[in-house]
């Protein structure tokens, strides 16, 4: 079923339609976390936060066909809600692009993870939503809040300094 639909169905109070949004919503909602908290068990608790949220603040979501980014946004919020708390610095876990079709050696991997993480978290999600879970840069925009040109300019700036840096180290080497 169309998700607008879902959306639609579950403000009318049909829980059978949101549990099948939250199922449409849960692995990408779960990465996104997962992302920004490096830490399964926080990543579930922001989710399921999120899940609550979402259910309880259903009505406030203006237009159905925006739900996706609704959702993703009130993971990310949790997500920053649980960093606040920890006052940790969140690491990506560089695994998780292991999957990627690569031509890269074991090598280049733990350069490429250590690189990744002397990025900021919020940039780093952005990266990897841009190229792990192909995330358009309007949605991007929409998820972070973030003006397009801003997430245009922070992956495309943090991008061209991770290059410049692998250079530096190939030719070091």
């Amino acid at each position: 079923m169309e998700e607008a639909k879902l959306v639609k169905l579950a403000r009318k109070g049909d829980h059978e339609s949101f549990g099948q949004l939250m199922m449409l919503l849960k692995d990408q909602a779960y990465r996104i976390a997962y992302c920004y908290l490096h830490n399964e068990h926080d990543s579930m608790d922001a989710v399921c936060n999120a899940m609550e949220k979402a259910f309880t603040k259903l009505n406030q979501l203006r237009e159905p066909k925006y739900f996706k980014t609704w959702f993703l946004k009130i993971v990310i919020n949790e997500s920053n809600q649980i960093l606040r708390s920890r006052q940790q610095v969140v690491e990506l876990d560089v695994k998780q692009f292991e999957n990627l079709p690569s031509k890269a050696t074991p090598e280049k991997n733990e350069d490429l993870e250590e690189l990744l993480n002397s990025v900021e978290p919020t940039e780093r999600s952005m990266i990897y939503m841009k190229y792990y879970l192909g995330y358009s840069l309007e949605e991007i925009s929409r998820v972070t809040d973030t003006p397009l040109s801003t997430v245009k300019t922070k992956i495309y700036r943090n991008l061209k300094q991770l290059r410049e840096k692998l250079v530096q180290r190939e030719a070091l080497q």
